[in-house]
């Protein structure tokens, strides 16, 4: 994709650190998605900002989640984010394999978080797998502390 035209509560970002997830690379779920661009685990910089969005600019750093729960259905609110319709919904356009992508006005508002000068866009991939690990161990991921 070039260089993507901006629309209204979206923030297109120049995808910089990608990486394949094990699910890209099973013939079950790729097939029935082609020709889709596939990757979701990216880091990069936002190149553009669509109207109505705030706090992020041009030249941030950037983490995106793929799949964002909506925050306000009774599911969200209950603390059971992964029943939210809106959570398989979500994803970018194209894919995270793509020079250039699209990033819905959900995802900018509930899954894109600032990516420090202090870890790379290679090492920024790995926050989602991450996530995942903290998650199913049931570990709150919130309150880390960097090592001095």
């Amino acid at each position: 994709m070039s260089n993507p035209e901006h629309q209204p509560g979206r923030a297109p970002r120049k995808s910089l650190g990608k990486r394949i997830c094990g699910s890209d690379a099973l013939e079950w779920y790729r097939l029935a998605k082609a020709p889709l661009v596939l990757g979701h685990e990216i880091a990069g910089e936002i190149v553009q900002v669509g109207e109505n969005v705030s706090g992020w600019k041009k030249g941030d750093r950037v983490f995106v989640s793929h799949h964002v729960p909506c925050g306000i259905c009774r599911y969200c609110v209950e603390g059971h984010e992964s029943c939210c319709d809106t959570l398989a919904s979500t994803n970018f356009d194209p894919g995270g394999f793509a020079e250039y992508l699209r990033v819905p006005a959900v995802n900018v508002r509930n899954g894109v978080y600032a990516l420090p000068d202090s870890i790379t866009y290679d090492q920024g991939v790995f926050i989602e797998p991450l996530a995942c690990v903290f998650g199913a161990n049931g570990m709150p991921a919130g309150g880390l502390e960097e090592e001095s």
